[in-house]
Parts: C-alpha cells; structure tokens; sequence
C-alpha cells in the first residue's frame, strides 16, 4: 500500500510561519491588554486619589468637599448620578466602567466616607469620571489593529522566504540522499558518503553506505550460492539417478539389493525436487516470464512422477480437468507446486482417492485421507503429523512458492468431512 507522500521541507517552513503567526497573535493581544490596563488604571488612580481627598475633607469637616481633580464628580446617591449610567449602576452596583450615550465613557467607584471609622454610619458616595476624551486606546483601536496585522504579514513573509532559504540549504543533502536511494531500485544504492557534510546527514549516509555494502555482498555471495548450487548438485544427483537406473535394469540383480537401489532412486529424486525448490524460491521473484499455461498436462506430469517415485501407492486418480483449462502463471512454479500436493497425497494417504478439478478460477486436489488435525497449521514449517516421515517443510515451502507466484493457496477438508482439499487459487489479473 502506498502511503501518501508529504515534503519535509514544506513541513518544517509551514512550522515555523505557524509559530510566527501564533507569536504575532499573542504578541498583539498582550499589547492590547497592557495598554488597556495602563490606561484603567491611570482612571482609577485618578479616582483612589479622590476618594482619598473626600474621606479625609469628610473626617475633619462632615462634608464633601471640592472635587481636587476637575475631572472627577461625586455623587451621594444613585439618582443623582448621569442620566445614561443610573440605572446600570443600580443594577451592577460592583462594576466599574460603564458606557454612556452618544460615546462617552465613565469610570466609577463606590465608597464609604466614613471609610473604617468605628462607631460611625455608613456614608456612601460615588466617585465618577467621565473619560471619553481622555482615551488614548480605543479611538485608535482599529488603527491599531490593522497596524498590527500588516506588520504580523510583513514578519510573516520575511520569516517565510528566509525559512524557507534555510530549510532548502539544510535539507538539500538529504534531499539528495533519498533520491541516490530511491533512483537505485531494483538494484542496491551505491552511496558515497564523502559527498554529504560532515553532520548528522553525513552519518547517516555514512551509516547507509556501511549497510548497502553488506547488503550486496550478501546478494552476491547468495547468487553465487545458487548459481553454484544449481550446477554443481544438478550434476552429482543425475549421475546417481542414472547409476541407480543403469544398475535396476540388470535381471540378475540380487533381490536384497532393490529395495536399497528403489530407496536411492527416491532419496534423489527427492533431493532434486528440493533442489529445484529451493533454488526456485532464492531467486528474486520479479520479473519472472509468466504466461498462458495448459493445466491438464502439468497435473498429469506430477500424477505420473508421484506414481513413480511412491510406486507401493494404491491411490486412485481422478483428474476431472478438461484439456482446455489454462491459467495464467510461471509454469516452472506452478509445476514444482503440483509435484508437492500431488506427491503428498501419494504419500499419505496410501489406498485412497484423489480428485482434481478445476472451476475456472482455482484448481482444487482433494484426497479422502487422514486429514490435518483441527489445531494444525499444516504451513507452519517441520509442522507434520506423527505418522509422516517427512521434514515438513513440503507444505512451507509450496506455500512460499505459491506467494511468489501470485497464487492463492489455500487447504480445508472436502465436501465429505474426510481428508484434505487443497485451492489454489488464480488472480483474476492473471487469469486468462
């Protein structure tokens, strides 16, 4: 599944243009509340001071005295205060600012004349400041709104075009290493570390160099291996094949010498169907040439060499595939596949039966044998049963084959409860 792609580097810019904007909003809105709280508090400093001068005129003479700041008026009671205030004050009598009529702006504080005076009864009165040509913020907040919006844009793109010069800069050798990674499939990338700087990027090819190189000297030692393998054990297995044939044609072979001479004929042949298998799944998997391929007369192959190589089976074959049938699908696979179920049912189910057929999408081999116990994997690999004399890596091995090939495998009992069925099934991509 292919993952959807993102840059990187467009990522680390969009970061840093995010925080700029963020740092740009919190720096305005903390201007905005330290020039709205000077600003309060230059009102309300105003009206402390006041009501200081009216407490201590009302303590040395009973009366209110003179406002000291022109700006400031007192009132003793509720209805005397302005007209467009009075009945918010009544209503909100703990809050300080209030919004008049036709603009004006009032600040008020409530307080005892008497302040903590013992013995004496309250004297309430109000202390009141009309502000609306005094404020230095609020006629001038959308001015300064805008200002700050322009000059968050204009930091905003200058951060952006230097982010992303410094970015390009930083991350061009890493750049430049994925596409020397990328631009080497198949094949493993040769990675030159000395061309990178000498930081973190630089180890990391460093690193990379290191662990491609160990990787194509793995690659090559395999290929020798199977290279070797396929010739030099091809060559040794025939011969012995063919020695043990040459030797079987004899008529005055001692009868104590057959079974031996059969069991050697089978070990090689085994031994060659192992071979092939193995060297089948060591090869890398693309581009293998696949194509049309008749199924009747791979079956009947596998049937034949399954009857010669358990010869004392007396299972009974049933190949229901018509002559027509063909999949779409690396013969050489698909054969050494068939040789591996067909033979297993040879092997173990002994004076069964074997039914094949084919349903135009998946091939099924079902046998009336003794199954598969319930909690079995039978692919888990060495998974066989006790009765078997097998490694059990046929199945194992069959199924990895099958992966390669495209081909679904997959095994359940038959129709009937009793034995095993095996599906393989073909993709519809490359069925024809």
């Amino acid at each position: 599944m292919n993952r959807r792609r993102h840059s990187l580097r467009a990522r680390v810019v969009l970061t840093i243009v995010g925080g700029v904007l963020l740092t740009s909003i919190i720096f305005g809105l903390t201007a905005f509340a330290i020039a709205y709280s000077v600003e309060d508090d230059l009102f309300q400093n105003a009206l402390a001071d006041e009501v200081a001068h009216q407490k201590s005129s009302w303590a040395r003479t009973g009366m209110v005295a003179a406002a000291k700041n022109s700006d400031v008026a007192i009132y003793r009671r509720v209805e005397m205060l302005p007209l467009d205030i009075r009945n918010e004050v009544a209503q909100n009598p703990k809050q300080t600012e209030f919004y008049g009529c036709e603009g004006r702006h009032y600040h008020i504080q409530k307080f005892d004349l008497n302040g903590s005076r013992s013995g004496a009864s309250a004297a309430s009165a109000f202390a009141v400041i009309e502000v609306s040509q005094d404020l230095l913020v609020r006629p001038f907040r959308d001015s300064l709104i805008k200002l700050l919006v322009w000059m968050s844009l204009l930091i905003t793109i200058s951060v952006a075009g230097f982010a992303w010069w410094l970015v390009d800069r930083t991350m061009k050798p890493l750049s430049d290493l994925a596409l020397d990674v990328a631009k080497a499939e198949p094949d493993v990338p040769m990675i030159d570390a000395s061309n990178y700087p000498a930081n973190e990027i630089g180890s990391l090819a460093e690193a990379l160099e290191q662990a491609f190189g160990r990787i194509r000297g793995f690659i090559d030692r395999e290929q020798a291996f199977t290279r070797d393998a396929s010739h030099e054990l091809r060559t040794p297995l025939a011969v012995v094949l063919g020695a043990a044939e040459v030797i079987a044609l004899k008529r005055d072979l001692p009868l104590h010498l057959v079974e031996p001479l059969r069991r050697i004929e089978t070990a090689t042949t085994d031994m060659t169907l192992a071979l092939d298998q193995l060297l089948a799944l060591a090869r890398e998997n693309k581009g293998v040439v696949r194509g049309r391929v008749a199924l009747r007369p791979m079956i009947d192959k596998a049937v034949a060499w399954a009857k010669v190589r358990y010869s004392d089976s007396l299972i009974a074959v049933s190949n229901k595939v018509d002559s027509g049938a063909a999949a779409f699908v690396h013969p050489t696979s698909l054969q050494l596949v068939l040789n591996n179920l067909i033979g297993n049912c040879f092997q173990h189910v002994g004076s069964g039966q074997l039914v094949i057929d084919f349903d135009e999408r998946a091939l099924s081999i079902s046998d009336d044998g003794p199954g598969f116990e319930t909690s079995e994997n039978p692919f888990v690999p060495f998974a066989k049963g006790n009765a078997s004399s097998g490694s059990g890596l046929g199945l194992d091995i069959s199924r990895r084959l099958c992966d390669a090939a495209g081909i679904g495998l997959t095994v359940g009992e038959t129709k009937g409860g009793r034995g095993t069925s095996f599906r393989l099934a073909f993709s519809s991509d490359l069925h024809r």
